[in-house]
């Protein structure tokens, strides 16, 4: 009996054994399980089958248990991963594993690409204003944040220093460093003195700085009184503006202070550039802004002439006095390019018919276009003798003509009686001789 128990024992504890192992537990179901193994880039991604989250990647791998004993409506087909900060994997098509067989999958996510940038703005010096894109962000060094991608404006500016701006690009989830060097504002100038004739005292907002020429450097940018002095000659004096970092020109014609018997001419013309000539001896070229000075001149009357290409000679008469100045202005006229004219005819009495040319033109008064040159012209009226003249058309110019006609003599009554006496006596006479003969 005692034997029996023992046996029974030991068949029960088999039982638990096998219940116990999973060996024994696959082997009960028949072995009727397979598994997919995901493997992922990332970690913690969710695992989607047919639509579904089945687990989260654990050290970047997943297994999903297959029943192969189950409806053919619940194997798994597709499959996919996701996580968030990351694009979905692309889907994949699933095959079932065979009994105890594992099949692989590898799924790969990719970061979401981050639709915004920065840009860090560095100055030297520092404590520049910073803009982009027009808009205030700051003081340097800043990090502006948040801006789209693509090209931004950058502006930086501090007091007593040169705008300093660049053009610069942003990228998504990057960051753009830009190092603005500021340049100091120049404040000074140069102002360079000449003078004719040299050696001209030059003074600066009234302290002396030597003589002509000569240039003066680190003249604060703005407005400043030149002043020149030389024995014998006028002062001069101007205002003059001097930029930072450029050259100011000054270049004056000293006056002469002149001898009691002789005087001075200044001479202008419009436009400049003519050639001047005194009394027919050529003196020089008058500027484009200001006079021609000639000194030294004799006191009395003097002709003045200006020449200038593409202009008409013109010719002034002036009077110098003694220790004075004449002043001429000289506008020039254009040399006229037309090649016609205007003709005014007009004829005593009015009415005649005009012919230029002998070409039928109308009855005067008229007014005609013509070429340049000299014409013929007939004017022709009844009871009165044709009249010719000649007139010239001068290019740009209305030229008058007038034709004076006069009545055509015709015999006068008294003398029509008399011939017509004689006649009749003469006739008379021959009639009575012949009667006479007859007889």
């Amino acid at each position: 009996m005692s034997k029996k128990l023992v046996i029974g024992a030991i068949a029960i504890l088999a039982i638990l054994l096998i219940a116990a192992s999973p060996v024994s537990a696959e082997q009960i179901v028949g072995n009727q399980i397979g598994w997919l193994t995901f493997h992922t880039n990332v970690d913690g991604a969710t695992i989607y089958i047919n639509g579904n989250a089945v687990g989260t990647t654990v050290n970047q791998q997943y297994t999903y248990t297959v029943y192969l004993d189950g409806s053919p409506s619940s194997m798994p087909s597709t499959a996919y991963a996701a996580k968030s900060g990351y694009s979905n994997s692309n889907a994949i098509g699933l095959s079932i594993p065979s009994a105890g067989e594992t099949n692989d999958y590898y799924l790969t996510l990719n970061p979401n690409t981050p639709t915004t940038g920065s840009i860090y703005v560095q100055s030297s010096p520092t404590n520049a204003m910073v803009y982009i894109d027009g808009t205030y962000y700051g003081r340097t060094p800043q990090s502006i944040t948040g801006l789209s991608t693509g090209s931004h404006s950058v502006l930086v500016q501090k007091s007593g220093y040169e705008d300093w701006s660049t053009t610069t690009s942003v990228s998504g989830g990057g960051t753009t460093t830009v190092y603005a060097t500021l340049t100091t504002v120049e404040k000074y100038g140069s102002i360079t003195v000449t003078s004719t004739p040299s050696g001209a005292s030059v003074y600066l907002d009234g302290n002396y700085q030597g003589t002509t020429p000569m240039t003066i450097s680190g003249v604060v940018k703005g407005g400043h009184m030149v002043e020149l002095e030389k024995s014998g000659y006028y002062e001069w004096s101007g205002q003059v503006t001097v930029y930072a970092g450029q050259t100011t020109m000054v270049s004056q014609i000293m006056n002469q202070i002149p001898n009691p018997s002789t005087g001075t001419i200044s001479v202008s013309s419009t436009p400049g550039g003519a050639y001047i000539y005194l009394d027919g001896a050529y003196e020089g070229v008058t500027p484009y802004s200001g006079s021609y000075i000639i000194q030294n001149v004799e006191s009395g009357s003097h002709t003045i002439t200006a020449r200038l290409s593409g202009y008409q000679t013109s010719t002034v008469q002036t009077t110098v006095q003694g220790g004075g100045v004449a002043t001429v202005t000289m506008p020039l006229t254009p040399v006229s390019t037309t090649t016609t004219g205007t003709l005014d005819i007009t004829s005593n009495p009015t009415g005649a018919n005009v012919y230029i040319n002998n070409e039928y033109r109308g009855i005067a008064p008229l007014s005609l276009t013509l070429d340049t040159g000299e014409y013929s012209v007939k004017f022709s009226l009844t009871g009165y003798t044709d009249s010719t003249v000649t007139a010239t058309v001068n290019a740009g110019a209305t030229s008058t003509v007038q034709g004076s006609l006069v009545p055509v003599s015709s015999p006068t009554q008294t003398g029509v009686g008399i011939f017509s006496i004689i006649a009749a006596g003469i006739i008379g006479a021959a009639a009575f001789s012949l009667i006479a003969r007859r007889q």
